[in-house]
């Protein structure tokens, strides 16, 4: 369905609520009117026949197929990704899920401590914030005025090393990134303790709970599996660490994250532990 780097914009559409199910987003999809699964098939066509290569004989029967008959096969490629996902993104879904929430306390934290600025400053290397301008390094040049609509941030562990962007008319300007720490999220093991001076000072375990937080909070449960400790011993080096004023809760939900004080980032930075 997609071609090259690009997708039709209404296998995406932008969030409208902070959290919503799979099932919810996929009756969205589900619901996209023919002709607009028409008109953005026909100019994915088109822009791949401009910009790059020609078409497949394959990928042009697979595509004229949606052309002919858009709403059923919309409804076979929403049955086909339902079962995609419950093979490949539902037994990992907690785990992403959690991160992606840590990503959203820490740039709220960053929003309401410093301003847009400090939410938007640092999202991707190749994005920049100033001025009221945000900024990216694109191989295009296009200005866009929200209008009045405002811009919507999409953390998602699938984009990175890009960041995305929606921007087309009938959407709501969208900008998907990589949270930061994405690359511990698909991580398995725990690391080895190396003898630092971090963990002379603190033990190796609670060294490792501490350095653990950075870049991301993270809760009780997701400390233990991506260390391979048990929740009890996880919440024994957290309320050390909380007594010592390296660490602070948070809570959203039912779930308790914790995050780095300011004290705790300082340690670590000491310790060139801070990543």
């Amino acid at each position: 369905m997609c071609l090259e780097k690009h997708c039709p914009d209404f296998l995406s559409p932008p969030p409208d609520a902070s959290v919503a199910s799979f099932e919810e987003e996929l009756e969205r999809v589900r619901a996209t009117p023919t002709e607009v699964v028409h008109t953005e098939v026909q100019m994915l066509m088109q822009v791949q026949q401009e910009q790059f290569d020609p078409l497949s004989p394959e990928k042009e029967r697979l595509l004229e197929i949606f052309l002919r008959e858009p709403d059923g096969s919309l409804k076979r490629l929403v049955d086909t990704l339902k079962r995609y996902h419950e093979l490949a993104i539902a037994p990992y879904w907690p785990r992403i899920q959690e991160h992606l929430e840590g990503d959203t306390i820490r740039r709220g934290q960053a929003l309401a401590l410093d301003g847009v600025e400090a939410l938007l400053s640092n999202l991707h290397p190749k994005a920049s914030y100033g001025r009221g301008v945000l900024e990216l390094d694109r191989p295009y040049e296009a200005l866009i005025e929200p209008a009045g609509r405002g811009l919507t941030l999409v953390p998602c562990v699938f984009t990175w090393p890009r960041v995305m962007v929606l921007v087309q008319p009938g959407y709501q300007p969208t900008l998907a990134y990589g949270p930061r720490g994405v690359a511990k999220l698909w991580s398995s093991s725990s690391p080895a303790p190396n003898g630092t001076a971090l963990e002379a000072a603190l033990g190796a375990g609670r060294a490792s709970v501490l350095k653990s937080l950075s870049p991301m909070p993270t809760t009780t449960t997701g400390l233990a599996n991506q260390l391979y400790l048990s929740p009890s011993a996880v919440s024994a080096h957290l309320l050390r660490l909380k007594a010592a004023e390296l660490i602070e809760p948070h809570r959203s939900g039912r779930k308790v994250f914790y995050r780095l004080s300011g004290a705790g980032e300082e340690l670590l930075g000491i310790f060139s532990e801070l990543e």
